[in-house]
């Protein structure tokens, strides 16, 4: 299953922790959103997955 990123950071954003996405998500895992997190850093500085595959 995948979501968007701006999904899983619209819910940090609102204040949610990684823990009670996580408890309201089952069917995400933890690297899930740090894959997430990490997208979004790569994206701000102009950069891309590949760049650093």
């Amino acid at each position: 299953m995948r979501w968007p990123v701006e999904i899983i950071l619209d819910m940090m954003g609102s204040g949610m922790s990684i823990t009670e996405i996580l408890e309201d998500h089952p069917e995400l895992e933890k690297e899930d959103i740090l894959a997430c997190l990490n997208f979004a850093k790569l994206f701000l500085a102009g950069r891309s997955i590949k760049d650093v595959a």
